[in-house]
């Protein structure tokens, strides 16, 4: 599997310190309490460095976080939380979960629509016939509001990095590209790229691979999501 993540997991808390993972923890957590239980069973794809699930695996009493990336895995110490190294496309559980979360827009990262439907019918197969499956998804507006802070500089623990945000409108392609500096002077590139579909795009898909969308909000919201909002939220579960 590829480590997208090998360098920038050195810097990716300098990257999110904006981020309030307290704040969307909460938010996941009323969601979900609309349709599961505490003492469900839960898993989430693309977790990163577990900061999110720092905070929901203490909810929940049986969580299982699992990314492609094994140095985000491992920059998480907690020896208390069950990490699984494994592609989100690819899932290796035989269990099924009643809640499978994939945050921080991470859908974006499956770039073609067959990636897409491949990843939707992974979740299919894991999921309870009563379970739900909450992701978020980046929009177009989201795209065009980084562009205006396109450049990012920062530094975490002596690592220092460049960030640079680019999105093609006409391929719908967002590039994030990063330059990062180690002490010792070696510098790596890493080049992160997203796909930014229509908000229609997810439920025509989710349909089609045997799923159906029970909401979709404006992120952080119980508002009906719009197609200029800059983020969706989606509830989702298996048609029966």
């Amino acid at each position: 599997m590829k480590d997208n993540y090998k360098y920038v997991s050195d810097i990716y808390d300098q990257l999110m310190e904006k981020v309030d993972y307290k704040f969307w923890a909460k938010y996941i957590k009323k969601l979900s309490s609309l349709y599961i239980r505490k003492n469900s069973r839960v898993l989430e794809v693309a977790a990163g460095n577990c900061n999110l699930a720092k905070y929901l695996s203490d909810y929940f009493s049986f969580y299982v976080a699992s990314d492609i990336s094994i140095s985000m895995l491992m920059k998480n110490k907690s020896r208390n939380l069950n990490k699984v190294c494994c592609d989100m496309t690819s899932l290796p559980f035989k269990t099924h979960f009643d809640l499978v979360i994939c945050a921080f827009d991470s859908i974006n990262y499956l770039t073609n629509k067959k990636t897409v439907a491949g990843f939707f019918v992974e979740i299919k197969n894991v999921l309870s016939g009563q379970g739900i499956f909450l992701f978020d998804a980046a929009l177009e507006r989201n795209s065009y509001k980084h562009q205006k802070h396109a450049v990012k500089k920062g530094i975490q623990n002596g690592v220092l990095f460049n960030r640079q945000s680019l999105y093609l409108h006409k391929s719908r392609i967002h590039k994030n590209i990063f330059e990062i500096i180690y002490p010792d002077g070696s510098k790596m590139t890493e080049i992160h790229r997203q796909k930014i579909y229509p908000l229609e795009f997810y439920f025509e898909l989710l349909d089609k691979c045997g799923l159906y969308v029970v909401e979709c909000f404006n992120a952080f919201t119980f508002r009906n999501c719009k197609s200029n909002d800059l983020r969706a939220q989606f509830v989702v579960k298996r048609k029966s």
